[in-house]
C-alpha cells in the first residue's frame, strides 16, 4: 500500500507540474511572436508596397516638367566650310486635364489594396499565434508526461532495489527480479522518449518565436495547474460562435475588401476608351555652329514659347482594352469565390474546433475517471501482489494500464485547452 501511495502522489504530482521559474507564459509567447515572426515581416512588407502603389496612382494626374539638352552632330556632304554642331535646349511640361477619372478609380483601387493587405497581415498574426498554441501546447503535455516518466523511472528502480533485497533474503524468485529490472529498462526507454518530445517541442516552439538556439528557454505555464474542464468557461453556443467569428476575422474582411478593389479595377480597364485631354508647355531656344559670330543672337532670337492642347479620341485600339476589362472581370470573378471559399471553410472549421472542443471536455471527463479507477484497481492488484494471489506480470500489466490511463488524461486535458485557446484565438479574444 506504501508503494501505490507514493506512485500516485508522484503520477499525479507530475501531471500537475508546471514550471514555474520558467519565463515564457503563453501570453509572452504569443506577444513575441507578432513582435519577432519572419511571416508577419513579410505580411508588413506587402504592406509599404500596397503603400507605394497608393502613392504611385496619385501621380497619374500630376504635372510632369522636363528639360533637354539635345547635341547633334551632322554633315551635309556637298556643302564646303561648315560646321557640324547643333545645340538646342528646351523645357516643356503637361498636364492631363481629363482621363475619363482612371487616376481616381486607380486611387481608389490602390487604397482598397493597401486596406486587404493591412487585414491579410492580421490573418497572418492570427495564423502564427495559432501556430504558437500548437506548439505551446504541445510542449506543456510533453512536460507533463516527462514528468510522468520521470516520476515511473524513479519508482521503478526503488522498486527492483526493494526486490533485489528479498531476493537475497530468499523471499523473491529470479523471474521476478528479472522481470523488475526489465521494467526499469522499460521505463528508462519512455523516458528517453518523453525527453526527446520534450525538446523537439521546444525547439518548435523556440523556433516560431524566433529566439535563438543558445538563448535559455522555458516556459511557465498556468495552465497546468487546471484539473477539470468543470473550471472552465462554458463554451459558447455554436450559432453565437461563428457570428463572433465571422465578425472578427481578417481573412474574411481581408477578401471583401479585395473584391471592392477588383471591381474598381474593372472600372479602371472599361477607361481605356475614354477621351484624354492634356494641357503641355514648351520653352525652347538653339544655336548652330557654323554661324560661330552669332551665337548669342542665335539662342535669343531663336527662343520659342508653345502652350498646347491636346485632345486624344480613342477609335480602334486592337481590342486592347476590351481584353483589359475581360481580365479585370476574370480577377473580381475570382476574388469572389475566393470570398465565397473563405467564408465556407470557416464556417467548417469553427463547427469542427466546437465539436472538438466539447468532445476534448467529454474526454476529459472520462480520463480523469478512468485514472480513479485505474488507480483503484492498481491498490487492489498490489493488495494481492503482496498477498501472493497476482503474479508480478500481472501487477506490472496493471501499472502500465494507470500509466497509460495518465497519459491519455494529459492528451485530452491539452487537447480541450487548445481547442478553447484557438476558438479565443478566432473570437479575437487574444488580441
Amino acid at each position: 500500500m506504501k508503494h501505490i501511495k507514493a506512485y500516485t502522489t508522484a503520477i499525479l504530482v507530475a501531471a500537475s507540474f508546471a514550471l514555474a521559474d520558467g519565463s515564457w507564459t503563453l501570453e509572452a509567447c504569443l506577444k513575441q511572436a507578432k513582435q519577432k515572426s519572419l511571416s508577419l515581416e513579410s505580411a508588413k512588407l506587402r504592406e509599404q508596397k500596397a503603400d507605394i502603389s497608393i502613392r504611385q496612382a496619385k501621380t497619374g494626374n500630376r504635372p510632369t516638367v522636363s528639360a533637354s539638352i539635345q547635341n547633334t552632330l551632322f554633315d551635309h556632304p556637298f556643302i564646303d566650310k561648315e560646321d557640324h554642331y547643333r545645340l538646342n535646349l528646351g523645357v516643356s511640361g503637361s498636364y492631363t486635364l481629363w482621363d475619363g477619372g482612371a487616376t481616381s478609380l486607380n486611387v481608389e483601387a490602390s487604397q482598397l489594396s493597401k486596406e486587404a493587405a493591412a487585414l491579410s497581415t492580421k490573418q497572418t498574426e492570427r495564423t502564427v499565434q495559432e501556430s504558437v498554441l500548437n506548439a505551446y501546447m504541445a510542449l506543456l503535455a510533453a512536460i507533463e508526461n516527462l514528468r510522468t516518466a520521470d516520476a515511473s523511472v524513479a519508482l521503478a528502480q526503488a522498486e527492483f532495489e526493494n526486490y533485489g533485497k528479498l531476493f537475497e533474503a530468499g523471499a523473491l524468485t529470479k523471474k521476478d527480479l528479472t522481470q523488475s529490472q526489465s521494467n526499469v529498462l522499460q521505463k528508462q526507454v519512455a523516458q528517453l522518449s518523453a525527453q526527446l518530445s520534450v525538446n523537439s517541442s521546444k525547439t518548435t516552439l523556440r523556433q516560431l518565436l524566433e529566439l535563438d538556439e543558445s538563448e535559455d528557454f522555458d516556459v511557465s505555464a498556468p495552465e497546468g495547474d487546471i484539473t477539470s474542464p468543470d473550471s472552465l468557461p462554458p463554451l459558447p453556443p455554436l450559432s453565437e460562435l461563428q457570428k463572433n467569428v465571422k465578425e472578427a476575422h481578417p481573412g474574411l474582411k481581408s477578401d471583401s475588401v479585395s473584391v471592392k478593389a477588383a471591381k474598381k479595377n474593372t472600372e479602371v480597364a472599361g477607361k481605356g476608351s475614354s477621351i484624354t485631354v492634356t494641357l503641355g508647355a514648351n520653352s525652347s531656344t538653339g544655336l548652330q555652329a557654323w554661324e560661330s559670330d552669332a551665337y548669342k543672337n542665335q539662342l535669343k532670337y531663336g527662343w520659342q514659347n508653345s502652350v498646347s492642347l491636346g485632345i486624344n479620341i480613342p477609335i480602334i485600339d486592337g481590342g486592347a482594352t476590351t481584353n483589359k476589362i475581360l481580365q479585370a472581370q476574370v480577377s473580381e470573378a475570382e476574388s469572389q469565390v475566393t470570398m465565397q471559399e473563405t467564408a465556407k471553410n470557416l464556417e467548417n472549421n469553427i463547427e469542427k474546433l466546437y465539436l472538438n472542443a466539447l468532445n476534448a471536455d467529454m474526454q476529459w471527463k472520462a480520463a480523469l475517471l478512468q485514472v480513479e479507477a485505474e488507480q483503484e484497481a492498481l491498490q487492489v492488484a498490489e493488495e494481492q501482489r503482496n498477498a501472493g494471489a497476482l503474479t508480478y506480470t500481472d501487477y506490472l500489466g496493471q501499472k502500465n494500464s494507470h500509466e497509460a490511463a495518465q497519459i491519455t488524461l494529459v492528451k485530452a486535458k491539452y487537447t480541450s485547452l487548445l481547442a478553447r485557446k484557438v476558438l479565443d484565438l478566432y473570437q479575437g479574444n487574444l488580441d
